[in-house]
């Protein structure tokens, strides 16, 4: 049972009355329904995809019997079992909303384009070097229902990744403290034009409680451009050269880790925390892996690592780190946008372009319409092979795919282990060609 927890809403205490709609049988619909029984309701899964164990579909019949359906990320508003549950009159709400219900301490909301991961960990981090206690879940990886079915105390600090898909269902969820960290192109598969997904994350600060919010210029900028003003926001400070100097040495020194510590800064200035704590903090913080990690040189040329880089905005920004053009290793699942102004934004960045997945042709074809050659390959194997024919000592190879990686791998983690391993077998195997 979750601990310190005072109170079930009444919504959800009448709720309860009745069996409980859960869907999607991941793990964040798992999560809803071991807490729904632990609050003594009844919760049924459904889920189309039958590889889960589950494959039952959601019917009218179902629909009639519920109050509640809890939906898990991966359904789009639009979806017709939502629609179908909407019109039968049942109460329809996201995992997150169910787990943030029940939170009885100060809830952070964390969202943006990019960087909220790295942030949303460092704040985690930051809090309990403090001696403050706090959890970090949502879209970071762990859902918040996994949280309060563990031995947590629920009136510690939340700091909540948030995903546009978990905000556009989001209609509970009252944060504290929201902070934005950016606005660029990304998800337009799912939300269909950049106004939509803009307003997606914007209901995160139409539906908090608290007045603290924090956000970069492009998000300001953007929301002015719609009339959706932020009420009392503080827009994200630049680092200046005395905050670099606080940093320096650390995962923030360079861009754009530096903004996820300029971010967490005015939210630790805004709650009258010692900046000197966040310091130290920051001295001892390490990001996941596949986050602009540098691998290791082989045979002259240093590799790195940014499999995380999902969309246009992440793959650009790590680009403007590098003083001279990269040999980049990018290309994947699109997930909408325009290719063409991808690609006139990357050719200044590149001496090489390696090219994978389903965009390779259509970003090959961009590319050398800029004057580019780009080269596609079928495997991350023959991108890294491609590297040491194409690459001289003293060059830069980055995986920065700017695309999903679903069309190739499980997961951008995956997609970065194989990468790391395809490194790991040069050496052997040029040894054993010298053979």
């Amino acid at each position: 049972m979750i601990r310190h927890a005072h109170y079930i809403p009444t919504w959800l205490e009448e709720s309860l009355e009745s069996p409980v709609a859960i869907l999607g049988g991941g793990v964040s619909g798992i999560g809803a329904k071991s807490l729904i029984e632990s609050l003594d309701g009844q919760a049924k899964i459904y889920d189309e995809n039958s590889s889960r164990g589950v494959g039952e579909e959601f019917l009218e019949e179902d629909a009639r019997l519920s109050q509640l359906v809890v939906v898990s990320p991966g359904f789009s508003p639009r979806h017709p079992w939502i629609k179908l549950a909407e019109r039968e009159g049942c109460s329809v709400c996201s995992e997150f909303d169910l787990g943030a219900s029940l939170w009885n301490g100060p809830i952070v909301a964390v969202t943006g384009t990019n960087g909220k991961t790295t942030l949303t960990a460092f704040l985690e981090h930051a809090f309990r070097h403090s001696g403050i206690e706090s959890f970090a879940m949502g879209n970071i990886g762990r859902p918040v229902c996994d949280i309060l079915l563990g031995d947590c105390n629920s009136e510690a600090i939340a700091v909540c990744e948030v995903s546009s898909f978990q905000a556009e269902l989001s209609t509970r969820l009252q944060a504290d403290y929201v902070l934005w960290t950016n606005f660029a192109e990304d998800h337009l598969d799912r939300h269909g034009n950049m106004d939509s997904y803009y307003k997606s994350k914007y209901r995160l600060i139409s539906n908090m409680r608290g007045d603290c919010v924090v956000v970069d210029q492009s998000v300001s900028s953007y929301g002015k451009r719609l009339g959706m003003n932020i009420p009392n926001a503080k827009i994200l400070e630049v680092a200046n050269r005395e905050n670099r100097e606080r940093v320096k040495g650390t995962v923030f020194e360079t861009e754009p880790e530096i903004e996820s510590y300029m971010m967490a800064r005015s939210l630790w200035l805004s709650l009258g925390l010692n900046e000197n704590s966040l310091e130290e903090a920051a001295q001892d913080f390490r990001k996941d892996p596949h986050r602009m990690e540098f691998i290791g040189v082989k045979h002259g040329i240093r590799f790195w690592d940014d499999s995380k880089a999902t969309n246009f905005h992440a793959t650009l920004s790590g680009l403007k780190r590098f003083e001279q053009p990269v040999i980049w290793i990018g290309g994947g699942k699109d997930k909408g946008g325009s290719i063409r102004s991808f690609a006139k934004q990357l050719r200044p960045h590149l001496v090489h372009a390696i090219l994978m997945g389903e965009t390779r042709f259509s970003i090959k074809r961009e590319l050398e319409s800029l004057g580019l050659v780009a080269h596609g390959v079928g495997s991350i194997q023959e991108a890294v092979n491609l590297v040491l024919e194409l690459g001289r000592s003293g060059d830069d190879a980055l995986l920065s795919p700017g695309f999903a990686s679903f069309d190739m791998f499980e997961s951008y983690i995956k997609r970065g282990e194989v990468f790391r391993e395809a490194i790991g077998l040069l050496d052997s195997e040029r040894n054993a060609n010298n053979g």
